[in-house]
């Protein structure tokens, strides 16, 4: 079964793969030593202050207003369920337990189309690092030492008018040759599509009202169902190589890494028990892991917790243009972004930056640097003498 098609935007002519999602609902239309120089031949578009990432040192957040979730947008409802415990660690997992969700499948449906109009968060993590021998008293010890960690995000990205909460996403369901759990412990394919089960089902494949009834209906003790946040739309392993060459471009020798991960990314949606409330509670889960009753506790949880990963939000950064021929981006294309930010990202990395760039870093990347004067402009001096040495002869290696 096909996607309905997209009002606002044509969409590709690639041809479907088989085990594209079966239901589709459109949620809100807005829709190595080379010079440095190289990449940055075409000086990107002026942008509106509004389009760059925001100021993250220069705003007192004591004053700023406390929301539910700064991410979701005045016009759209927000969720009525709290999130019963967030993975802080890695920051992408959101865990809810109402017994609401358990037993009315309207609700759940609701909620469900509420949580895909959250905004996932993607970001570009660049991180270098090498290894140092230290001496510890009478012995040695090998140390991981951290030359730069610099993250930027991409949230703005995914809207065409982020004023107005116009972004090109849609909430969809598996399709009958995705290999993943449909209520069952390990994931397999539809009926009749080289899943268990026999032939396939009458009617077509189950559309989201039909997978929030069966979720609902089901007396299994252990139950959870997942909403998945996907972003899409870039060629994410071609920028990632081009990031990797300008780092390397600096004569940097040591280990590096590209990523590019997306916070907010999942929804877990587990029916209220005793037991589940304890699998979410840090103190207990701790507790399992000293007394190692984990290693019973794993297996149990494991093969007794039904799992529904049949529902995700599609987040488009950009869709393809069977008129003009090419992509469409909501926002700006890859390359353009890679010109916008790659001053900015070669002056962090030289400068062993750890943290979030922001709008600030593009302003200075671009200005014209003004030598000061006194102590500041001999560190300034000091800073770019060091900066000439880490090219000339490479930084970062092992020791």
């Amino acid at each position: 079964m096909g996607k309905p098609k997209d009002g606002l935007a044509d969409p590709s002519p690639l041809p479907t793969p088989v085990g594209e999602s079966a239901s589709s609902i459109s949620l809100r239309e807005s829709i190595v030593n080379p010079p440095v120089q190289r990449y940055f031949d075409d000086d990107p578009a002026e942008l509106h202050d509004e389009d760059l990432p925001p100021l993250y040192t220069d705003e007192d957040e004591a004053l700023a207003p406390q929301v539910g979730n700064p991410l979701l947008l005045p016009s759209v409802m927000a969720p009525q369920i709290r999130p019963f415990f967030r993975n802080a660690a890695a920051d992408d997992t959101e865990y809810y337990i109402d017994k609401a969700l358990d037993h009315d499948p309207a609700f759940l449906e609701e909620q469900l189309r509420i949580l895909a109009c959250v905004p996932p968060r993607p970001m570009v993590h660049i991180r270098g690092v090498h290894h140092e021998t230290v001496r510890n008293g009478d012995r040695s010890e090998r140390k991981e030492m951290v030359d730069f960690d610099v993250q930027i995000e991409l949230t703005a990205l995914l809207y065409e008018d982020i004023s107005r909460g116009l972004a090109w996403n849609r909430l969809c369901t598996v399709g009958p040759f995705d290999k993943v759990r449909r209520g069952t412990v390990l994931p397999t394919r539809a009926p009749g599509f080289g899943g268990s089960g026999g032939a396939a089902e009458d009617g077509g494949m189950p559309d989201l009202r039909e997978w929030c009834h069966r979720y609902c209906a089901s007396h299994s003790g252990l139950k959870a169902l997942t909403l998945e946040r996907r972003v899409t739309g870039w060629d994410f392993e071609n920028l990632g190589t081009r990031l990797e060459t300008l780092v390397r471009a600096t004569n940097y020798r040591g280990r590096l890494s590209v990523t590019f991960p997306v916070r907010g990314s999942r929804v877990q949606i587990y029916n209220d028990c005793r037991t589940n409330r304890w699998r979410l509670t840090k103190w207990i889960e701790m507790l399992f892991v000293f007394t190692l009753l984990f290693l019973l506790s794993w297996p149990y949880l494991l093969l007794r917790t039904k799992r529904w990963d049949v529902v995700y939000a599609e987040w488009e950064l950009s869709r393809w243009d069977e008129v003009a021929g090419r992509p469409r981006y909501a926002s700006m294309s890859e390359d353009r972004w890679f010109n916008l930010w790659g001053r900015a990202i070669h002056n962090a990395v030289l400068a062993r930056r750890q943290g979030m760039l922001d709008q600030g870093d593009l302003e200075r990347a671009d200005a014209v640097q003004q030598p000061a004067e006194g102590i500041v402009g001999w560190v300034q001096a000091g800073v770019q003498a060091m900066g000439v040495v880490d090219r000339s002869f490479g930084w970062g290696g092992d020791r």
